[in-house]
């Protein structure tokens, strides 16, 4: 039922590993296919990394796609996501950064209600206007509200990703990745809410309006309200947690080891 798509460069390698042990240990029931290991630069993975799943894995370069990439990673990775969900064969993708830890099992009667992924929406953040209104030009639409969470994970249903990237191609004559990456602000998960909105008239068709997918991520902007954070991260309702490396670097060496003991703690350092 679900797939795991993640996106890896260089710099990354070795989070991605223990992202890899999380996933043997607290992804084992949720029909998983396949986990596409989306590579953002000429980076080598090892599928054995992912243990008993390590059949599983499915290692994407980008060079794989007959295109140019964009110098700023944050721009092709976006693209890689999106890439990977549509590879998928399985009826939904869960988009994750290398830097998302799962931390305990994920259950699909946690996350789904029936056939629907409860990730509920919410206000489009003011950061993501500029990809707000290049999605609203693209389709013809005037986006309220984003797909929850709003970042990773993210839970997208990839045959409507496949029916995106093609309604793209169609509406603006480009390669997809060539024309996502030309934008320069476009976000994935916005454009994915947009083409939503344009399908099906909001988010219902295929997503519940509750949220069960409790994820916490510390960016670089919120080391100061670490503690407040990595309470959370400890509290039983938390699927994944995940820490941005430019936050990571600006934590103090107890706030480190606290995080590396979460990790141990949870089988996965």
């Amino acid at each position: 039922m679900l797939d795991i798509v993640t996106v890896v460069f260089q710099d990354e390698l070795e989070t991605l590993k223990i992202q890899a042990r999380s996933i043997e240990l607290y992804c084992k029931d949720i029909g998983l296919r396949s986990i596409y290991v989306m590579v953002n630069d000429s980076s080598t993975v090892d599928p054995a990394w992912y243990g008993s799943f390590a059949n599983h894995v499915r290692v994407v370069s980008r060079s794989t796609y007959g295109c140019e990439w964009n110098e700023y990673g944050w721009v092709s990775q976006q693209v890689l996501k999106i890439y990977g969900a549509a590879l998928s064969s399985n009826t939904w993708s869960m988009i994750v950064d290398a830097k998302t830890f799962f931390v305990q099992p994920l259950k699909l009667d946690q996350i789904f209600d029936g056939d629907q992924p409860q990730v509920g929406a919410l206000d489009v953040y003011p950061v993501f206007e500029a990809s707000r209104s290049i999605t609203n030009k693209l389709f013809g639409i005037d986006l309220k509200k984003q797909l929850g969470p709003g970042g990773v994970p993210f839970i997208m249903h990839n045959a409507t990703v496949r029916s995106m990237i093609s309604e793209v191609e169609t509406r603006t004559g480009q390669y997809f990745a060539d024309y996502f990456q030309q934008q320069g602000r476009l976000t994935e998960f916005i454009l994915y809410s947009g083409y939503l909105e344009y399908k099906h008239g909001g988010f219902d068709a295929l997503y519940s309006p509750n949220y069960k997918l409790h994820n916490v991520n510390l960016c670089h902007s919120e080391t100061g309200i670490f503690d407040s954070k990595f309470n959370t991260m400890n509290h039983p309702d938390t699927l994944t947690i995940s820490i941005h490396r430019n936050a990571w670097s600006k934590l103090n060496n107890e706030q480190q080891q606290q995080y590396h003991t979460l990790l141990a703690k949870r089988g996965i350092l």
